[in-house]
């Protein structure tokens, strides 16, 4: 029988009887080496055509950057860690690009008098998600906390959703913030990852009842309502809560991971249909009912019709795009970031701006990096060892991978702007923390599947 010591090692993912080893992640460090180059280089290039000045600040600034890097990296090797290797690499180098364009856009917060620039703000959020990262993932290699407890973190998230319609700040006609003192956060950005551990507990204990059918609704089948009203009363409330505080960015991804899940545990393509039914339905009534979802799709679909009003940022946007072409004006030559009363190119235009001074060559170099994220993440999926973490990885990988297409269809106006983030790109502390969670996660079981297979990640 194993002593109260030992279960509580085993749940932290070690075991006082078994010696740490160190774990050789040796495609992680070649790839993360560039970096060290690459970085500083950026950060020179965007500095001098800016300024015309070398200064020390911007090297100090992007050391700082791959020092953060490379150190998560070594406590990766020296904690055993056999997870997938690819993971931070990526997340690294996508968050370069960003912390790059950052460091060239006007703007930052204040402290205690003091005027820190974005560019610096987001290297020190980096570093607190990478804290987050690794604590996650050296933290949590067994996931029964995770599953077993799926009501209570269903519970918190609408909890916390339900306190943030109440109590939270409204900010651009959408209720998203709760301030604690100076410093503020979106509970969106973690409420998704609730979301993903219950549906995935909740599919992993149902799931055979969920893929079998009981009913039929004309040529639908159904599953017995008693297993699938739970989820479905969990899920559309906290839809509601989202819908009422103008949130539609995140209702959009929530329904996605969704629907998503449910078709990867099931199999069932009716689910999907309904699935698109409700969404078309939902989006016609909330068009008719809410005069902010009217503007936000009346200037979608003819941005030029009020070009100095409503329309403004999505215009100017669009000559961005134009002026970028092939190639690019280069970095930090780009016009976007002085076009007088154009906000949030921080965070909801940091891809159009990218696009701009890289072309659509490096635009498309962005979203591959991005999209081999996503597939290293359902890679992960597909090499769980169980149900619970197979489906984890999924929901996990989905939220990331459907923000990204949602905000880059938003800039590129093949749907409305919604106004969530570019994982890792747009600055913001809620969406770095909360996005290294997620790779946590998923570095997490990636080290579980390996240990349990006896197989090292490529």
């Amino acid at each position: 029988m194993a002593t109260r010591s030992q279960s509580a090692g085993s749940a932290c993912g070690w075991s006082a009887s078994r010696p740490m080893r160190l774990a050789w992640r040796g495609t992680e460090l070649w790839l993360l080496l560039p970096l060290l180059l690459l970085v500083p280089l950026g950060f020179v290039i965007t500095h001098v055509a800016e300024s015309q000045v070398l200064e020390p600040g911007p090297l100090g600034l992007a050391t700082a950057y791959v020092a953060l890097v490379l150190a998560a990296h070594l406590v990766l090797v020296l904690s055993g860690h056999r997870g997938d290797q690819l993971l931070l690499p990526l997340v690294a180098t996508i968050g370069a690009i960003g912390i790059v364009m950052l460091n060239r856009l006007p703007g930052g917060t204040s402290l205690l008098g003091l005027n820190i620039g974005l560019a610096v703000t987001q290297v020190a959020w980096f570093g607190i998600g990478l804290i987050a990262m690794l604590a996650v993932a050296i933290g949590f290699r067994d996931d029964g906390l995770l599953r077993h407890y799926k009501y209570t973190w269903a519970a918190g998230g609408v909890a916390l959703l339900v306190f943030t319609i109440l109590f939270g700040t409204e900010i651009n006609g959408a209720r998203l913030w709760i301030y604690i003192g100076p410093i503020g956060f979106q509970p969106g950005e973690f409420i998704k990852i609730v979301l993903v551990i219950f549906i995935a507990g909740y599919l992993a204990e149902n799931r055979a009842l969920l893929a079998g059918a009981s009913y039929r609704i004309g040529p639908i089948s159904v599953p017995p309502l008693p297993y699938l009203l739970p989820m479905l009363a969990i899920f559309f409330g906290v839809m509601l809560v989202v819908a009422v505080s103008n949130d539609l960015g995140t209702a959009l991804l929530f329904f996605g991971i969704f629907l998503t899940m449910l078709f990867v545990a099931t199999g069932r393509r009716s689910y999907v249909l309904i699935g698109l039914l409700l969404f078309v339905t939902g989006s016609y009534v909330a068009y008719r009912l809410f005069a902010h979802v009217r503007l936000r799709v009346d200037v979608w679909l003819d941005p030029f019709a009020d070009p100095s009003g409503a329309g403004y940022q999505i215009v100017h946007a669009l000559y961005a795009f134009g002026r970028g072409g092939l190639f690019g004006d280069g970095l930090g030559r780009g016009l976007l970031p002085t076009v007088p009363g154009f906000f949030a190119i921080q965070t909801d235009f940091i891809f159009t701006a990218i696009a701009e001074e890289l072309g659509l060559v490096g635009a498309f170099a962005l979203l591959a990096f991005a999209v081999f994220l996503v597939f290293r993440g359902l890679r992960v999926a597909v090499l769980a060892r169980d149900e619970f973490s197979s489906l984890l990885a999924v929901g996990l990988t989905t939220s990331i991978g459907l923000q990204t297409l949602i905000i880059v269809a938003g800039n590129a106006k093949l749907i409305p702007l919604t106004g969530i983030t570019f994982p890792f790109l747009s600055y913001g502390g809620s969406s770095i923390l909360a996005s290294f969670l997620i790779i946590g996660l998923l570095l997490s079981i990636s080290h579980r599947a390996a240990a349990e297979g006896d197989q090292v990640p490529r």
